[in-house]
């Protein structure tokens, strides 16, 4: 796909997508990569939950405290006046919060590297190929009206987000040069293939001996079917590591 890629040649054009279109690709992009809905966890949550539990006893004692003084202004009506508005403010607060984003909840494995305020960006490019960004970096891919691919760079950061399949050393120059794998290469000792992948699964392309992926495909056939076969194409691949797009850091607007 991104065998003969020019940039400067085969952009037709780049914008930044509306509000509703971006929640759209969150959504779809979340339903087809279910890891990237899961709770990214980060070393602040237990210093965020020791500020709450510290600030509850004082909103306590900040309780006992309202009656006292609501009775030297007129009694026990006076002090629920003054905490009912106080009630109404924090009401306030927290309602334009939800409308900023704030408060809606754990933030996903996305959103580090998509947060919600962030606008995405397209580039829209030849032979229906669309690239989403952030900041002008990709992050993600689409052929017409596929699946939603992440770029081989954001899968080194999150590895787990696709499926793997392993090919074995003797592959690793043909996927390097943008070949499909064949069969032989995850069948043999070197290679993996685990079972359980349907047709058309996106996966990432590791390779025997190597840390992170050296490309990403798409199965032609179920795992099953490939293994019963033995032999043929097994991956469509679709990038790779030297492809054009990997030497593409930044694109569009």
């Amino acid at each position: 796909m991104f065998k003969k890629f020019n940039p400067k040649e085969d952009v037709s054009s780049s914008t930044s997508l509306k509000s509703s279109v971006q929640r759209n690709i969150r959504s779809s992009i979340l339903s087809q990569i279910t890891y990237l809905s899961l709770p990214a966890w980060k070393d602040q949550s237990a210093a965020t939950e020791a500020s709450i539990e510290h600030a509850e006893p004082a909103a306590e004692e900040k309780e006992k405290e309202e009656p006292t003084s609501g009775k030297g202004k007129g009694g026990k009506k006076g002090g629920k006046g003054k905490g009912g508005k106080g009630k109404g403010k924090d009401k306030e607060e927290k309602e334009e919060k939800e409308d900023d984003g704030e408060g809606a909840g754990v933030e996903s494995v996305l959103d580090e590297f998509w947060p919600k305020k962030e606008a995405l960006g397209l580039t829209k490019c030849h032979d229906r190929i669309s690239i989403f960004t952030i900041h002008s970096v990709p992050i993600f891919f689409q052929h017409f009206d596929g699946p939603f691919i992440p770029t081989l760079k954001l899968l080194h950061k999150y590895p787990d987000m696709l499926p793997r399949v392993q090919i074995d050393r003797g592959a690793i120059k043909f996927l390097l040069a943008g070949a499909n794998m064949m069969a032989p290469g995850l069948l043999s000792a070197g290679g993996k293939l685990p079972d359980g992948l349907g047709k058309d699964t996106i996966v990432a392309i590791q390779a025997e001996g190597k840390q992170h992926a050296c490309g990403i495909g798409k199965l032609v056939a179920s795992s099953a079917d490939i293994k019963k076969a033995g032999k043929g194409v097994a991956v469509e691949t679709i990038c790779w590591i030297g492809d054009d797009l990997w030497k593409v850091d930044t694109i569009g607007l």
